[in-house]
């Protein structure tokens, strides 16, 4: 993905039409900060979910898209108008659950067939309580958000992924019949080892990349108190232990029917001395650790990839301190847009005074929407 210096992205425009509790809505955005105020239950967080389906083609909190329409309706539709750098594009995003399933991706009025070619069309960072679970998780979730995060700025990673995953169910598929054709397993093997390093030598570069962000941002929020540090941790380590552990664990795959070893069983470590944060950190450590994690990608595409996505900020700041809503003040002065979540403006007013700029505020009550002037 080829972004130019500077790069700013804005969400301009947003349409949604039978999404969760929303019936019909339009709304246009002409400021860089946006508030969404509402009682827990009113809708507010799927403003943002809808704005980040646009982004990540996927829902934050529901696997199922069918679990995305409104109660009544069969389908639901979501368009954002995006600028950058004043070139606007539109994407689109439409899913039918009757009479069959059906999904339909538009970018510019034309339909993309692949989902891997809007990677980069639409950045967001988004920040919410449900971020925990990369702490507190297993290896899986990790794996997940390192993945996420990669294939949102490398298709040809992402590709290699899917592959990945297509290769290692057929292998499992052959070990489970008992393996009983050795050539096939080994033409399996071969294509499983060749996209494993490929990701496990990305994983490697980004993760070493990201951590200094990760550092940097961790010391601010506590004080260079917590020195802890993201690793990344694979199963295998080269090209020449990946073929040596699938054959030596060739066995005991069998006895299993699945593969033990390889990329799908990498982690990421985060923590000092050998302690895993997951085993000592207090409740603060842990969410200074999510939000300076988070913050890292944010950071990364700003400097390395040289564009600014939009944040995405899911009422997170009423359960920060005094020093971590500091945190968060700079970061959102020095960002691009950003979107904001809360059940009410005067829990967060020292925070949202110190930020100058022009603001929009929506009031959501049962999935009405009012503009506050």
């Amino acid at each position: 993905m080829q972004l130019g210096l500077s790069d700013k992205m804005f969400l301009k425009h947003l349409t949604l039409q039978n999404f969760r509790n929303h019936e019909e809505l339009s709304l246009d955005f002409d400021s860089r900060l946006i508030f969404f105020v509402g009682d827990n239950g009113e809708g507010k967080t799927n403003l943002l979910e809808a704005i980040c389906m646009l982004s990540w083609l996927k829902s934050f909190r529901e696997p199922e898209d069918s679990n995305l329409i409104r109660w009544g309706s069969e389908n639901f539709f979501l368009r954002g108008r995006i600028q950058e750098n004043q070139k606007e594009s539109v994407l689109e995003i439409g899913f039918t659950a009757k009479p069959t399933i059906k999904r339909k991706l538009k970018f510019n009025q034309e339909e993309v067939k692949k989902r891997t070619d809007l990677i980069g069309k639409f950045i967001t960072v988004l920040l919410t309580p449900m971020d925990l679970k990369i702490i507190e998780s297993g290896p899986a979730e990790r794996r997940k958000f390192i993945d996420a995060f990669i294939s949102s700025f490398d298709p040809f990673y992402l590709e290699s992924l899917l592959e990945y995953n297509k290769i290692l169910k057929h292998r499992n598929a052959l070990l489970k019949t008992g393996g009983s054709d050795s050539s096939h397993l080994s033409v399996w093997d071969k294509k499983l080892i060749e996209k494993g390093v490929l990701i496990l030598n990305q994983r490697k570069k980004i993760v070493l990349e990201l951590n200094s962000f990760y550092q940097t941002n961790l010391d601010k929020l506590s004080g260079g108190k917590d020195g802890l540090e993201l690793t990344y941790q694979p199963n295998v380590k080269d090209e020449n232990e990946f073929v040596e552990k699938l054959g030596r664990n060739l066995g005991r795959d069998l006895r299993l029917g699945y593969t033990s070893v390889g990329i799908h069983r990498d982690d990421l470590f985060i923590g000092n001395n050998e302690r895993d944060i997951t085993e000592f950190g207090s409740q603060g450590q842990k969410r200074s650790t999510v939000i300076a994690l988070k913050t890292a990608t944010f950071n990364y595409y700003r400097n390395v990839l040289n564009t600014t996505p939009v944040l995405l900020i899911d009422d997170v700041i009423r359960e920060l301190d005094v020093k971590r809503r500091e945190y968060f003040v700079d970061l959102v002065v020095n960002a691009g847009q950003a979107f904001f979540t809360t059940t009410d403006l005067e829990g967060i007013q020292d925070y949202v005074g110190k930020l100058q700029d022009q603001k929009q505020i929506f009031l959501i009550r049962e999935g009405n929407v009012q503009s506050v002037e």
